[in-house]
């Protein structure tokens, strides 16, 4: 027996992992099933002889690290083996809402076309079925006990923050260090022959108006908020956003990523059609390019309160930051060295180092001296999308990509 022989024997029993961890809703925010989730996939890592330990933030704890959501947010840190080169994986089960206009049932997976489809089949619970798997394949062909795998299985990647319940709290924790780890490897979607070696910086918060609430039939008495966020809005899009001219040097996906952007993905604010709105909040993230400084996004805000104030006389304007980091970028490491030698062979293309448009989990690990990269089955396109899906064809051959690279370092 063959790797390919032996993914071949395994390729039923991960699809239908795959499929079960799908169809438990791990919908975040505001975090369910997260239990339900944690108890299933722990007793199947240990029905395949790991070391399985859950933890989980306190009470205390969760009040400082969980800002969207409520309930408990359990991790999983499985070990396999004891010996020789350590290495982890580290993948999120928690997914984005699935939201409406599915033509298939976002949580009651299927298969058409090749394709598997479902919340969270690319971003990123195929991730956890290769990591998984990719082990499975060389325990059918070696004794790998004299090396030693770790799964992080980690809830709130998708809530993001400058701390939070899953990674973050393994490092500082303990169970994410140098010392237990030679190399670590990230699992999110960004196309199979591509290795992620960072990802582009961000801004997230909210602007919160204050105004006079008035009846409709004279607004001119009130300070109207919704009248002064249009014109914020338009001030973001318009100027802010269509004045920028940097181009990122940088291999960052898509194309257009290498741009600046800027969105307003929520609007809350009014009582009635008929009264002027007192109140409104919106969200605002940033994406912040590598040859940018976190200070000029910073200034930006201050810049848009400026204005906000200058064409909304009546109306309070505050900023409340959520979440801020700047673009990380690992170094071309052995771990890179290896694993593009092996998508070479398995996917017969030249892969291409890349950094994500969006941030990811690796950023907790930045500086702390591990090798660290970031390679998955997922596609990119479909993170967070309608009608996600991740096709089988990715699944089989990232799992051997996976199983090669864990190959080389058994005795």
């Amino acid at each position: 027996m063959d790797i390919d022989d032996a993914i071949d024997a395994i390729k039923k029993d991960m699809i239908n992992f795959l499929i079960k961890i799908i169809n438990i809703p791990t919908e975040n925010p505001p975090g369910l099933n997260y239990e339900k989730f944690v108890d299933y996939v722990s007793e199947y890592l240990k029905s395949l002889d790991y070391k399985v330990e859950i933890v989980k933030p306190n009470k205390e704890e969760l009040k400082q690290l969980v800002k969207f959501g409520e309930g408990e947010r359990p991790n999983i840190v499985a070990t396999y083996g004891n010996g020789g080169v350590k290495i982890g994986f580290n993948s999120h089960y928690d997914v984005v809402p699935s939201g409406k206009g599915w033509s298939h049932d976002p949580y009651n997976a299927v298969i058409e076309n090749g394709k598997i489809y479902g919340r969270g089949s690319s971003d990123m619970k195929s991730g956890i079925a290769v990591q998984l798997f990719a082990v499975e394949v060389l325990k059918m062909l070696y004794d790998i006990k004299n090396i030693t795998v770790k799964q992080f299985i980690v809830p709130d990647e998708e809530t993001v923050g400058n701390r939070n319940a899953g990674t973050y709290y393994l490092v500082e924790k303990g169970y994410i260090n140098k010392k237990n780890l030679d190399y670590l490897i990230f699992t999110e979607p960004l196309n199979p022959t591509n290795i992620g070696i960072g990802h582009r910086g961000a801004l997230w918060g909210f602007f919160k108006l204050k105004g006079i609430k008035s009846h409709g039939g004279f607004p001119q008495k009130g300070g109207d908020t919704i009248r002064c966020a249009a014109k914020i809005i338009n001030y973001i899009y318009e100027i802010l956003e269509n004045g920028s001219n940097i181009v990122s040097k940088y291999p960052i996906i898509p194309e257009s990523s290498r741009r600046p952007s800027y969105l307003v993905g929520t609007i809350n604010g009014g009582d009635w059609m008929n009264t002027v709105s007192d109140y409104l909040t919106f969200s605002y993230v940033r994406r912040i390019v590598p040859e940018e400084k976190i200070d000029s996004a910073i200034d930006e805000i201050n810049d848009i309160i400026d204005y906000g104030k200058r064409t909304c006389p009546n109306v309070n304007i505050e900023f409340d930051q959520y979440y801020i980091t700047d673009s990380i970028i690992f170094e071309n490491s052995q771990g890179v060295k290896l694993i593009s030698k092996i998508i070479k062979d398995v996917y017969s293309v030249e892969p291409f180092l890349v950094l994500s448009p969006g941030t990811f989990d690796i950023r907790f690990v930045y500086n702390k001296g591990i090798d660290t990269f970031n390679y998955g089955p997922g596609l990119l396109e479909m993170a967070h999308a309608t009608d996600e899906y991740v096709y089988i064809e990715d699944l089989v051959k990232s799992t051997k990509v996976i199983a090669l690279f864990l190959k080389q370092f058994i005795k």
